[in-house]
């Protein structure tokens, strides 16, 4: 079913705009300045709020990469799609410096060689993706702490572009969304806790002008 589900999403269900908007999805390089820019404009717009949304994010991001994805894959030890496999679509944007100019260039695509035999300590890494994580926690994040809820289809289109790129295979996607899904809701959850229980006490002001973190709130503010 993985192999299938492969061929279709990189090889058959294929377009010149598809290329450019999954390959640029999935540019981390690309998107790190801006989101740099996104962090400082909430945390200067939006005060309080903003900036605890920001720690709330890198703190999140930070532990899907060093937490949960990089043990996994060392333990998993899973070969990506263009390594296990001969003339995989590999789709990426050009290379440029800065990276933001590579959407003025065309799309880099290329088909995987076969198969090493022998592979490097460092080539089997797909599982779980680390892209598809962090998009879940920030579509997650955003949803339930600004009723954005529009951010939910962050994840599902971060999982497409890692898939038509030739870097995850499909079952990697799914379950790094569900694991995603389940860290964070965890993760809020607990962010919530300590903003209701700890934060109140020993910073007052801030709970008093912000309430809740995530909305709807699991803990009611104590009264006092």
């Amino acid at each position: 079913m993985d192999h299938q589900l492969l061929f279709l999403i990189n090889q058959k269900w294929i377009h010149p705009v598809l290329d450019w908007f999954l390959a640029t999805l999935s540019c981390l390089a690309f998107w790190n300045p801006i989101l740099v820019l996104i962090a400082l404009w909430l945390g200067f717009r939006h005060g309080l709020r903003g900036w605890t949304f920001v720690i709330i994010c890198a703190l999140g991001v930070t532990a899907n990469e060093y937490v949960v994805s990089q043990p996994l894959k060392t333990l998993t030890k899973k070969a990506r799609p263009h390594e296990a496999l001969a003339h995989v679509r590999r789709v990426d944007l050009a290379q440029a410096k800065p990276r933001l100019l590579a959407i003025t260039k065309p799309v880099s695509v290329s088909f995987s060689g076969e198969p090493n035999p022998n592979p490097g300590p460092n080539t089997r890494r797909s599982f779980p993706s680390a892209h598809v994580m962090n998009a879940t926690t920030l579509g997650l994040a955003i949803s339930l702490c600004w009723r954005s809820f529009g951010w939910l289809l962050l994840p599902p289109l971060m999982a497409w572009s890692r898939v038509y790129s030739g870097a995850h295979w499909p079952s990697d996607v799914f379950w790094s969304m569900l694991m995603g899904t389940a860290f964070t809701l965890s993760y809020l959850f607990l962010f919530e806790l300590l903003w209701q229980r700890w934060i109140a006490r020993v910073r007052p002001q801030w709970t008093g002008a912000l309430p809740r973190l995530v909305i709807p709130s699991a803990f009611p503010p104590k009264t006092r």
